[in-house]
């Protein structure tokens, strides 16, 4: 039975849904910043991560380097600055951030620059990051690309001839339900919680999540202004691409 609809800060669920997984998204991720700062600037020191969630990627770095980290959610950077004592974090969008400090390498993951309003603000990101980068500095991103969204409506499709709309996981909190919504070039992310609570009773939390999807020729357009593209590595299929530039 329901007893109502509430909508408690992500961060509580984020937790929760990767505990069983031990960090392995983190762990993956790590990995493959790593490989292009070893290859191309084995000497770096100062790392910031844009979008940094929970720091699942920055806790996976090594102690060598100094660790920074910004998030639009403050609640996200509360729960870094408790995992990563020693790192410094901010809170900003990606998009305008201003930090009094040049670094050796800046980079995202978890597709976090496609959760960004518009493509102005991608443009507007990559100025930032250019700006805050030192000489020879790298920027590490991944995001989605247009095959993840005609993959995803191909399966939403098979999907709706069978009668499953929502994807379904158990949680030790409660069920985990999401849906993927395509509208043009945004596909958002549907995803209704529903939390156990003491009394039996299950309560209902909703989150919408909308990603910006472009183009890679769009995007390695914006990207030329400020950076040389070192690598586009394909991933997924061709459902997500990283890349690895270096400030001009």
């Amino acid at each position: 039975m329901l007893e109502g609809k509430t909508s408690k800060p992500w961060v509580y669920w984020w937790e929760a849904l990767d505990t069983s997984k031990k960090n392995k998204g983190g762990k993956e991720r790590a990995r493959y910043v790593l490989k292009p700062i070893n290859e191309y600037h084995k000497h770096a020191k100062k790392i910031l991560e844009i979008g940094c969630g929970c720091g699942d990627v920055l806790v996976e770095l090594p102690k060598k380097y100094s660790i920074y980290g910004l998030d639009i959610v403050s609640d996200f950077i509360e729960v870094c600055k408790r995992r990563i004592p020693a790192g410094k974090f901010f809170v900003s969008s990606m998009h305008n951030f201003k930090i009094n400090e040049r670094f050796d390498i800046i980079f995202s993951a978890f597709v976090a620059v496609n959760f960004l309003k518009d493509f102005e603000q991608w443009k507007s990101t990559f100025k930032a990051v250019d700006e805050h980068l030192d000489s020879g500095g790298l920027f590490i991103f991944d995001v989605n690309t247009p095959k993840m969204l005609k993959d995803t409506l191909r399966k939403y499709r098979q999907n709706l001839f069978i009668g499953q709309l929502w994807s379904a996981r158990e949680l030790p909190l409660g069920c985990y339900f999401d849906r993927a919504i395509i509208k043009s070039n945004i596909l958002t992310w549907d995803v209704r919680i529903f939390e156990r609570l003491p009394n039996g009773l299950y309560q209902l939390n909703e989150y919408k999540f909308p990603e910006r999807i472009y183009s890679t020729a769009k995007m390695k357009s914006a990207l030329s202004k400020h950076f040389d593209i070192l690598e586009t590595d394909l991933r997924e299929e061709g459902r997500n691409i990283l890349f690895v530039c270096r400030k001009k």
